[in-house]
């Protein structure tokens, strides 16, 4: 196999001993395969990762398609009310003409998808969970779950775990989110990562950042505290709104940004959030809610997060978090909360802080606007942390272990284990 330049960049970051790693499980892998599934094209974690994922899984040699099933409006309004109760433990159960509903719904779509035979099927997240129940030829099938599921709602859990027969075992973004009582033979964890070369996290000139800061409305002579997350529910937007009123009192300059484009068609609740949070911020004009795709593309983000002046992320529920992880890498100390994800890759008072409540919250936000010294050891130690733990190679490497595991569940894993064994 030859070099790939996507690939040997990484080596100055990572090493070049895990780079052979990669090309040495590759190798096995060659000429197999992989059928990816999801619900949207743009937009949240999924589609961001396969972005990536699939051209650099083609130039290893592994073939990927990647297909898109949509979810019609009633659909989407019930795969949200799911991850309510999947994420928070909303109270409540499934109604039996909602599930049938929307198991007819998927069914349809199910019987639209091209029948390509593949080694190994990779359906993504909890809306299409049935999908390999509903078609047989996707085997062996490997779930990919990307929310938090570390204390689900008992009913929407059991609604989840009637499909997941069919499948090989689970993925799941961190050992806290693995549904209890599932066996280690049933689950996996992956290592999740960023690329750094992306438009998104390439390094960007201060002058450029403060023009693209500019252009979003911000005053870029005056601090600036930003969340760049969607505009979800669980991302608590409202408490950082708080956080920001409290510390004004304290630094009257200072300015606050919610960021977060609507690009995911399935992502129903997102609007109406906006226009509560637009009520909730009374014309205040430091307050800038952001969310025009045209506006704010990955150069946007970019700056956001490697420009603003401290970065919160307040989900009280988070699968992982890669916007905590891209902010980390910019040499930013988030102040987050002990959602499972964060808690992953946030060390408190090290690299960042976790707090739950508002005033600890904004005390924290407050110290790091004041002293910066303080900001810019707890940011390079973020970006360390992140170099040596969450890395595209890192979740390269994951991934191909699940792979590999997968593919032995089929037909293929006997040539595979030839192959290996060379």
């Amino acid at each position: 196999m030859g070099a790939i330049f996507e690939l040997d960049r990484y080596k100055d970051l990572v090493g070049k001993d895990c780079i052979a790693k990669i090309y040495q499980t590759a190798q096995a892998l060659r000429g197999l395969h992989i059928r990816h599934f999801n619900t949207t094209a743009e937009g949240g974690g999924v589609a961001e990762i396969l972005k990536v994922l699939v051209p650099l899984m083609e130039e290893l040699g592994i073939k990927h398609t990647w297909d898109i099933v949509p979810l019609d409006p009633s659909s989407n309004y019930f795969t949200a009310h799911l991850v309510d109760m999947l994420q928070g433990g909303e109270p409540g159960k499934i109604s039996a003409k909602e599930q049938h509903d929307f198991l007819h719904n998927l069914r349809q779509k199910a019987s639209q998808i091209k029948a390509t035979q593949a080694d190994l099927y990779i359906i993504h997240d909890f809306q299409l969970v049935p999908l390999a129940h509903f078609v047989p030829y996707m085997r062996p099938a490997i779930w990919v779950c990307h929310v938090d599921t570390a204390h689900p709602n008992p009913n929407a859990e059991h609604y989840i775990r009637q499909f997941l027969d069919p499948y090989a075992f689970s993925v799941f973004n961190s050992q806290a989110s693995v549904f209890k009582n599932l066996s280690p033979e049933q689950t996996q964890v992956i290592t999740l990562g960023i690329d750094p070369f992306r438009e998104k996290n390439a390094f960007i000139p201060l002058l450029e950042g403060m023009e693209l800061l500019f252009r979003c409305g911000i005053d870029t002579a005056r601090p600036l505290i930003s969340q760049i997350s969607r505009f979800d529910r669980w991302k608590n937007p409202w408490q950082v709104v708080d956080i920001y009123r409290l510390v004004k009192q304290q630094l009257p300059t200072v300015q606050v940004a919610l960021v977060g484009a609507m690009e995911a068609a399935d992502d129903i609740k997102a609007r109406e959030i906006l226009q509560d949070l637009q009520h909730y911020a009374q014309d205040d004009p430091d307050i800038h809610l952001l969310s025009d795709p045209t506006l704010i593309q990955h150069a946007e983000v970019n700056a956001f997060q490697r420009y603003s002046n401290v970065i919160l992320q307040r989900s009280t529920r988070e699968g992982f978090g890669l916007t905590v992880t891209e902010a980390m890498w910019k040499n930013q100390p988030v102040v987050g909360t002990s959602a499972t994800g964060l808690r992953a890759q946030i060390i408190d008072g090290y690299n960042g802080y976790i707090a739950d409540d508002t005033q600890t919250a904004a005390e924290h936000t407050l110290k790091l606007l004041q002293d910066r010294d303080l900001w810019k050891t707890l940011g390079q130690q973020a970006h360390t942390h992140v170099q040596k733990h969450f890395l595209f190679p890192m979740m390269i490497q994951s991934y191909l272990d699940i792979l590999m595991r997968g593919i032995r569940r089929s037909p293929t894993g006997e040539h595979l284990a030839v192959r290996v064994s060379r």
